[in-house]
């Protein structure tokens, strides 16, 4: 199989199941939104988007096999990657998101593709900031701020 027509699937299951899951809530209007309706239209872009990716890659061939080179460090970042989400997510409220969001972004630069320090740190430095303009600042959204209460 090849890897467009895995990824196909893949995001079809995800829309169908992410549109399922929207319609048990209030849809609402297009001017008065529902907690249901963002999630509906993603899950439904989800679906078209993937509908396309189907139609685009070819029905794999009877006689091949789908090879997956495990041996590739490839792997080993992605492991990585997804271990440094799932410890972010679980230290979020007790560090705060600012907080959070810089260290992650400084550990998945110099983890996954290593950057330069200086690269790293501004590059983590003014991600937090740029969130927390738009989402405090400007949105008026609170974001978690930890025990440091930034």
């Amino acid at each position: 199989m090849r890897s467009d027509f895995i990824a196909a699937v893949f995001w079809l299951v995800a829309g169908v199941l992410i549109s399922i899951w929207a319609a048990t809530y209030s849809l609402g209007s297009l001017f008065h939104p529902g907690p249901g309706f963002v999630p509906l239209i993603l899950g439904i872009l989800l679906i078209f988007f993937s509908l396309i990716l189907l139609g685009k890659s070819k029905k794999p061939d009877a006689g091949s096999s789908a090879h997956i080179d495990l041996s590739s460090g490839r792997w080993k970042k992605v492991a990585y990657t997804v271990l440094i989400l799932i410890a972010a997510a679980l230290v979020v409220e007790r560090i705060g998101y600012l907080l959070t969001l810089f260290i992650m972004v400084a550990l998945l630069m110099r983890g996954v593709e290593p950057q330069s320090w200086r690269a790293t740190l501004l590059t983590a430095f003014f991600s937090a900031l740029g969130i927390y303009l738009v989402f405090d600042l400007l949105l008026k959204q609170p974001l978690p701020r930890g025990f440091l209460r930034i």
